[in-house]
Order: structure tokens, then C-alpha cells, then sequence
């Protein structure tokens, strides 16, 4: 009596391992690609959470006072959205360890290839429009759109007219699109003077 294997319990056997190997790997396969993309959407989460604590502290810590150009012409308000640029111009206390800047900088937020930049400047009023510093806050952004609430309305541009253009809108908005999904800020910058110049 032969106790061995037949050739059909040989290829029944392989074919059994081939399937629970074909398996194995498709979980594995599965559980890799379902850790990178939940591992993209954390650090999409916290790219937006940290970009919006970066604008929430300049707006919160918005300075009312007058800026000028690169050509020395004064802004045509305090707190300035250019419309042709889709970008917000202010000054904001920015606290320094030098005592040879000022504490007061020029901030702006502005869209570069498909990003939100932060650009810095060393002064309130600086005179070269190359001297600052820039961060990329959120990349792949699209339909940016800035609207500034004041008297209880929003609107689509800041300073609404003469009335305005030494005050800082009461709230906020910034609606923007990523690969994420829809997104909007609302922000109260917590100034209520007026810049009397």
C-alpha cells in the first residue's frame, strides 16, 4: 500500500494556497492603499487647520493703520483687497526678537499657482516689493473669494467707499475649494476703532 500523495491531491493543494495567497494579497493590498489615503486626509486636515490658525492670528491681530505702495502713494485704505490680484492687504503685530525691525508688518494673502500664499514684509510701508517672506499655506486651492461684512451686510470688495477705507470690516469670509471638498472661514479680526489720520 503506497502512502504518498496522488498528482490530484498535489494540484488541489496548490491551487487551495494559490487562492487564500491571491486573498491575503488583495487584503493587504486593500489595507495599504486604505492607510495612505485616510494618512492624505489627515495631513490635508492638518494642513487647513494650521493654515487657518496662521490667518485667524494675523486678522486677529490686525493693526489699523495706513500702509502705502511701492511707490510711496498711500493704499487706498487700511485694510485693502486688490480685486485684479484676488489678494488682502493689511498691517498686523507681528513680535519680533529684533529690535532693529518694527513689530508692525505688512501681511498679504494672495493666490500663486494654484496656492494660498502668506507674503511678509518688513515694514508697514515697504518700499521693495521684493523683500519679504513667503509661506505656501494650502496647496491646489481653487475659487478663492474674499467678502467683508460691514453694517450688517457682505460685500464683495474692501473699502466699500470713503466711509471705509480707515475702518476694518466687522467679519470676514474666505470661501475656497481644494481636492478635499468646499471650504469657508469666518473671521472676526476684534477691532472696532476707526484710524483717525
Amino acid at each position: 500500500m503506497n502512502k504518498g500523495f496522488t498528482l490530484i491531491e498535489i494540484l488541489v493543494s496548490l491551487v487551495i494556497l494559490s487562492l487564500i495567497g491571491v486573498i491575503c494579497s488583495q487584503i493587504l493590498t486593500s489595507a495599504i492603499e486604505a492607510e495612505e489615503l485616510s494618512s492624505k486626509k489627515l495631513n490635508a486636515v492638518k494642513e487647513l487647520s494650521l493654515s487657518s490658525s496662521i490667518v485667524r492670528r494675523d486678522l486677529r491681530q490686525i493693526i489699523n493703520v495706513p500702509s502705502r505702495n511701492f511707490y510711496g502713494d498711500p493704499l487706498p485704505g487700511t485694510f485693502f483687497y486688490d480685486q485684479t490680484s484676488n489678494t488682502i492687504i493689511f498691517n498686523t503685530f507681528i513680535k519680533n526678537l529684533s529690535l532693529t525691525t518694527s513689530n508692525i508688518n505688512r501681511v498679504e494673502y494672495t493666490i500663486e499657482n494654484d496656492a494660498l500664499l502668506r507674503k511678509q514684509y518688513f515694514s508697514s510701508s515697504p518700499y521693495n516689493q521684493d523683500d519679504f517672506t513667503s509661506s505656501e499655506l494650502i496647496k491646489n486651492i481653487t475659487d478663492l473669494e474674499f467678502a467683508f461684512m460691514y453694517e450688517k451686510i457682505w460685500h464683495p470688495r474692501w473699502p466699500i467707499g470713503k466711509a471705509t477705507s480707515n475702518k476694518i470690516p466687522s467679519l470676514i469670509r474666505i470661501d475656497f475649494s481644494t481636492e478635499g471638498g468646499d471650504y469657508f472661514w469666518l473671521i472676526d479680526p476684534n477691532i472696532d476703532y476707526e484710524y483717525q489720520g
